[in-house]
């Protein structure tokens, strides 16, 4: 697509953006395949409007900052609203009201925007695409069994084959900052999320901690990677309050290493991200490209009491931007798209087969790489010239009526495919 000085003249909101042709079709293809992987394991498909008021947003928001919450005044009601930020409140919402009395567990399954009000520099895009599960009522760790075990295949399904399952634990690394002062506790935090050892060491003395306290936070910073960090772990953590999320990860990490889940799989024992919101097993799925996970997700035991429904959840998101990043040239992978020059009648043929088509401009090739079609189909007398926009080349069909050179079409562009 060409561009002009015009295109500035009518500017967006700040991080808003525009999806064109060819992108729109590739999030959307990627949200359907991720969406159908979900479907396979039972989760159902929710729709969940894009603002709500802001008291029962902000209820389950957890770690996130306020100031990324897009707040406006309702007029009708003079109430204030929100643009979600994030659909797992309102997943949390609609099963403790209009699903209340329904039988556990609940698997819902998600795909729309959030609305972030970014105050990174380097992450200017406000709106975010994503598709997600949340299994509610199924307590761990046969609830992370399956939360795990569905975000691994559907990212296999949708093509990603290298990718590396980060798993964590919030009552890690929480269990023990909750044994220091409160007054130290964010400072501890954000040397933990650098795995900044000295700093975390000269934080956790000037708070007065005990040497074996020191320690035990200190050995955080190191204590990631596979099953050579477990000696270690149990022997500095095991007994203290850490123990016991320390256990609950070690099943999880020992399952999911068992059955292959995916392609790689570490363990971080010092991740404290949105320890405010997650209680038990927390991961994240990371992939070359994007420079941000790719996925996230975990156990969030306290949200649905917040909303008067108290029972174990655990859930996850795919930010579909990272993933499409991650997957390269392979997310540019869609059906054949065919231009039609000649006859109506194949036309229609064409699509009662399934094939995006047409009909041709004059200038039909063009046209065809202007819209990103892959094909020009040209029909004359007693001929029919199948040509790949990519490249030039050129197929010829035997002539048939219209039905039967449609599917002449369709077995020429398998047979393309699968070359």
């Amino acid at each position: 697509m060409g561009s002009n000085d015009d295109s500035l003249a009518h500017p967006l909101p700040a991080g808003m953006r525009d999806l064109l042709p060819e992108e729109s079709r590739a999030l959307s293809a990627l949200g359907r395949r991720l969406m159908g992987s979900f479907e396979l394991f039972g989760y159902q498909r929710v729709t969940v409007p894009v603002f709500e008021y802001a008291a029962v947003l902000e209820r389950g928001l957890g770690a996130l900052d306020p100031r990324e919450v897009l707040r406006f005044v309702e007029p009708e009601s003079g109430e204030v609203v929100a643009l979600r930020p994030d659909m797992t409140p309102q997943i949390a919402r609609l099963v403790a009201t209009r699903l209340s009395d329904a039988p556990g567990p609940a698997r819902l399954a998600y795909e729309g925007s959030v609305v972030r009000l970014r105050r990174e520099r380097a992450r200017r895009h406000r709106q975010i695409p994503q598709a997600g599960i949340e299994l509610i009522g199924s307590g761990a760790p046969d609830g992370d069994f399956e939360v795990l075990e569905v975000a691994c295949a559907a990212l296999g399904r949708v093509g990603l084959g290298h990718f590396v399952l980060d798993l964590g634990h919030a009552r890690v690394a929480g269990a023990l900052l909750e044994t220091c002062p409160e007054t130290a506790q964010a400072g501890l935090s954000e040397a933990l999320a650098q795995k900044d050892t000295a700093e975390l060491e000269r934080r956790a003395k000037r708070a007065g901690l005990d040497a074996g306290l020191v320690r035990a936070l200190a050995a955080l910073t190191e204590l990631s990677g596979g099953a050579e960090i477990w000696p270690e772990a149990r022997r500095l953590l095991a007994e203290g309050p850490a123990g016991p999320g320390l256990g609950e990860l070690e099943r999880v990490w020992e399952r999911a290493t068992e059955l292959q889940w995916a392609p790689a799989i570490q363990v971080d024992l010092g991740e404290v991200r949105d320890l405010g919101y997650y209680t038990g097993v927390t991961f994240q799925i990371l992939a070359e490209g994007p420079g941000a996970a790719v996925g996230a997700g975990g156990r969030y035991d306290g949200l649905l009491g917040l909303f008067g429904a108290p029972r174990p959840a655990a859930g996850f998101a795919v930010a579909l931007d990272h993933l499409r990043w991650a997957l390269g040239e392979s997310s540019g992978q869609s059906a054949a798209r065919v231009l039609v020059s000649g006859d109506d009648r194949v036309l229609a043929a064409l699509r009662r087969a399934g094939v995006c088509a047409a009909p041709a401009p004059r200038e039909a090739r063009e046209h065809a790489r202007a819209w990103h079609y892959s094909h020009v189909l040209t029909l004359g007398a007693g001929s029919a010239r199948l040509e790949r926009v990519i490249d030039g080349a050129l197929g010829e069909l035997p002539w048939a009526e219209p039905a039967e050179l449609a599917a002449s079409v369709v077995q020429a562009l398998e047979k393309e495919r699968n070359s």
